[in-house]
């Protein structure tokens, strides 16, 4: 079944809301693009994970505040859409460092909300990620990488001490 274009548009646009929230340390901005009735869950590196809306807001607003947070960049969203429900995943760049990320979407009303954040540390940059000739990776590219290897967790880094 294919991914409705419009959901998927909407998915990404939102998706690109949340990490301008984050760069733009705008609380107010977040706060509007989590969910407000299904529950909601956030794990940062490092981090206990935080459950309910208010913990995960408090938790942003520390992070937003944090006048040492180093600027994030987001690379490469892939929508994965389950009727109500949508995966978006992504990278993320940290002072040179990446961190592949996971938000969960979920659809309330007519909208869709943000039910669930976690980042951490990934072993391999998005294709192109280690180059400084191309910042933003090609979409094909992560197709061609083999999910399938059942022995790619060997060379996983120990855990990230970034504040996100």
């Amino acid at each position: 079944m294919a991914t409705p274009p419009d959901d998927e548009t909407l998915l990404l646009d939102l998706n690109q809301a949340f990490y301008r929230a984050f760069a733009g340390r705008d609380a107010e901005q977040m706060a509007t693009i989590w969910a407000k009735a299904a529950p909601v869950c956030c794990i940062h590196p490092g981090w206990p994970p935080l459950f309910g809306r208010d913990a995960v807001l408090e938790g942003w607003r520390r992070i937003l505040q944090n006048p040492a947070q180093p600027p994030l960049e987001m690379l490469a969203p892939r929508v994965t859409l389950w009727g109500d429900v949508a995966l978006v995943t992504c990278f993320e760049r940290v002072e040179g460092q990446y961190l592949i990320a996971s938000n969960l979407f979920v659809r309330e009303g007519k909208g869709w909300k943000l039910s669930h954040h976690q980042a951490g540390p990934v072993a391999t940059p998005p294709p192109g990620g280690a180059s400084n000739d191309e910042t933003d990776p090609d979409l094909d590219d992560l197709d061609d990488m083999d999910d399938d290897d059942e022995d790619d967790d060997d060379d996983l880094p120990p855990g990230s001490g970034t504040i996100h």
